[in-house]
């Protein structure tokens, strides 16, 4: 999905300004331009009424407060329609002040004449300046406040993150567990956990749909009802019935969560089962081959009576199975061409035998060698070594 412009940013930025504060700004656009527009009157070579002087002032400091409002909300058509209808004010104002106009050379330019007018215009826009000054003042003061909470809260929430989200680093019995998530902000939507109990242990990667801190809570919950639900003693596809019921009851209806589940305890075979991820990946280091290991399941969140087929793998001593989120594979160069999975999976055949983490490392190397990071980045390697 293409990104967003600078101006499709800014826009979304203008829209979620509350009324008061909305108007404030406007307000203030709308005196600071029309001391300009009464600015303007000093340059003109003729003598206007002082009256089509305060109109022009007005107009312009309107025209201005709606330019800026279709400008920085993006509002296309209200642009498109202000252009003609300005031209066609301004003419109107110029047709009706055309009784009012006095050459220079015909002027009255009396002492007292002139100090009155100068006062008027001097006192007019020192008024629209100053108002202009105190609403600007009080928009900053009232966005500083609400951005900072804002950024106080996400802050909260990308430590709490962290803390739901720890890099994996760990071994059980003869297998050894590596895990790291990256989001592609301060709060990401994907979950790499381990869980064990005595010699059996499950390992799992979550990727929530969206980003922020709406994923985040997501994610948070999801951790939550798969801690739950491991303890119950489940096979993996129960496991899945129930953290489906449970998005399903607290989500919203457009949520939806993709995952990938490995669980094993000291012998070599493993189950597994995916729901809309990406196939897990199977170094062998027997046949030096690097498999992908597939089953076919609705992603959790999509529909109340889904079932979930799992799968299994052997898992010889010296294999490794690898699981990665989107976040990798879809990383894209400047042409728009993604990374996909088959330079993941040569970094694995190479690297199979380095620490964990060194090969978690190269696998996030690789993808941000093909493009910048737009999504959150997980990866769970699974090794076994001898017991």
């Amino acid at each position: 999905m293409a990104q967003p412009s600078k101006w499709e940013r800014s826009a979304e930025y203008w829209k979620t300004l509350p009324p008061t504060t909305n108007f404030i700004f406007l307000a203030g656009i709308f005196f600071l331009f029309t001391s300009f527009g009464l600015v303007a009157s000093f340059i003109n070579r003729d003598w206007v009424h002082i009256t089509f002087t305060f109109i022009t002032a007005l107009v312009t400091g309107v025209f201005s407060a709606a330019w800026a409002f279709a400008g920085f909300r993006r509002v296309i058509w209200l642009m498109v329609a202000l252009l003609p209808l300005e031209i066609g004010t301004f003419m109107l104002i110029s047709h009706f002040a055309k009784g009012h106009l006095v050459p220079f050379e015909q002027a009255d330019f009396s002492r007292d004449v002139v100090a009155h007018r100068l006062m008027l215009e001097g006192y007019f826009g020192m008024f629209s300046i100053l108002i202009a000054y105190a609403l600007v003042i009080n928009f900053v003061r009232k966005e500083g406040i609400r951005i900072f909470g804002a950024m106080a809260e996400v802050r909260l929430a990308a430590e709490v993150h962290q803390a739901l989200v720890p890099a994996v680093a760990q071994r059980v019995g003869g297998f050894e567990f590596c895990g790291v998530s990256v989001p592609s902000g301060q709060v990401g939507g994907d979950l790499v956990d381990l869980m064990q109990q005595g010699h059996d242990w499950t390992a799992y990667v979550a990727d929530v749909s969206g980003h922020g801190v709406p994923a985040g809570m997501v994610m948070a919950m999801v951790k939550s009802a798969a801690r739950m639900g491991s303890g119950s003693g489940e096979n993996l596809s129960a496991l899945m019935v129930d953290l489906n019921r449970v998005l399903l009851a607290v989500s919203a209806p457009n949520v939806f969560v993709t995952f990938a589940c490995i669980s094993g305890s000291n012998g070599s075979a493993l189950q597994f089962v995916l729901a809309g991820h990406l196939p897990v990946l199977h170094y062998s280091k027997r046949l030096r081959t690097v498999e992908e290991r597939s089953v076919s399941n609705l992603p959790i969140g999509i529909l109340s009576d889904a079932k979930f087929e799992s799968a299994s793998i052997d898992c010889e001593e010296g294999d490794l199975l690898a699981v990665l989120t989107d976040g990798l594979t879809e990383a894209a160069d400047s042409k728009g061409e993604e990374l996909g999975l088959e330079p993941l999976k040569a970094i694995l055949l190479k690297s199979a035998g380095v620490p964990l983490e060194q090969i978690a490392n190269d696998l996030r190397g690789r993808s941000l060698a093909q493009g910048k990071q737009e999504d959150d980045q997980t990866v769970l390697l699974v090794r076994r070594v001898a017991a």
